[in-house]
C-alpha cells in the first residue's frame, strides 16, 4: 500500500516538474528571443528523461513512464522552441543576431569629455 501511494506521490511530482520547463518555452516565446536560455542544457535535460523513460519501459514502471514520458515531451518541446527562435540550424552564425531588436537596449550613462566639467 505504501509503495503505491509513494509512486502515485513520485509521479505527480515528476510531471509537475517537468511541466515547470514550458514556463521557459512561454517566456522565450513572449520575448521572441532565446537568447539567453542554454541549448546544450536542454538538450542534456531532454536526455536525461529520455533515457529514464527508457529504463521506465524496460522495468514496466508506470510512475517513471508516466512522468518521464511528460518531460520528455515537455523539454523536447521547450528545445524545439528555443533552436527555432535562434534561427537556421544550418547557420549558427545567425544565432546572435537573430531578434535582437526586440531585446531592449540599455542605456549607457552620459560620461563627459575628458578636461570638460560636468554642467
Amino acid at each position: 500500500m505504501f509503495t503505491h501511494f509513494l509512486g502515485t506521490v513520485a509521479t505527480v511530482y515528476g510531471v509537475l516538474a517537468a511541466l515547470k520547463s514550458l514556463l521557459q518555452t512561454r517566456q522565450m516565446l513572449a520575448r521572441r528571443s532565446a537568447r539567453d536560455v542554454s541549448a546544450l542544457f536542454l538538450a542534456s535535460y531532454a536526455g536525461g528523461y529520455a533515457i529514464w523513460l527508457a529504463y521506465g519501459l524496460s522495468s514496466g514502471s508506470l510512475p517513471l513512464i508516466v512522468a518521464d514520458t511528460v518531460g520528455l515531451v515537455c523539454a523536447g518541446l521547450t528545445l524545439a522552441v528555443a533552436l527555432s527562435l535562434r534561427g537556421s540550424l544550418t547557420r549558427p552564425a545567425t544565432w546572435n543576431s537573430r531578434n535582437t531588436a526586440s531585446i531592449p537596449q540599455r542605456s549607457q550613462p552620459h560620461t563627459p569629455a575628458v578636461g570638460h566639467p560636468v554642467a
